[in-house]
């Protein structure tokens, strides 16, 4: 709609969260599988006794231990992954319909964009990923949502606790 500012644009403009207030919104809600954004990365057993996806825990993990991260920017680092991720794939289809061998995919990919090469990773994930395109990135993609899922929510908390004492 003509006027609207863009979300990014909004939640930049919030009181800065940070990251570890994602870190501890379980710890915080009572019933954090009834939640309608976080609650899908949470499930039950057998036995009735809540379970979580593996992931949680190590993203939880990291955004409580990266000193000075904020929300906002993990909601930005995990759109940035996901984003990363979609184009590599792209790229990759393109590069190997083109008939280029899969040892010159990640040469190809590092002169087109240092991020779509890993410039900024470590050697092993690279090769990880040139044995596995596909799970490496699944992967990438999957820590990205439940890193940006919480920095959201974290966020929304934060909005919901200034909208209703003001």
């Amino acid at each position: 709609m003509p006027g609207d500012v863009p979300l990014l644009d909004r939640l930049a403009q919030l009181t800065p969260v940070p990251a570890a207030a994602a870190a501890s919104l379980v710890e915080r809600l009572d019933e954090p599988n009834a939640d309608p954004v976080i609650g899908p990365l949470f499930g039950t057993d057998d036995e009735g006794d809540t379970v979580v996806n593996p992931l949680v825990p190590a993203v939880l993990q990291a955004l409580a231990q990266k000193e000075g991260l904020t929300c906002y920017a993990a909601l930005l680092e995990g759109l940035t992954g996901i984003w990363n991720a979609a184009v590599r794939a792209a790229v990759v289809d393109r590069l190997r319909a083109a008939g280029l061998p899969q040892d010159d995919l990640l040469i190809r990919l590092q002169k087109l964009s240092p991020t779509l090469g890993f410039a900024a990773e470590n050697h092993e994930w690279a090769r990880e990923w040139l044995a596995d395109p596909f799970t490496q990135d699944a992967l990438l993609v999957q820590q990205c949502v439940v890193r940006l899922l919480f920095a959201l929510r974290a966020m929304a908390d934060a909005r919901g606790d200034e909208l209703t004492k003001a």
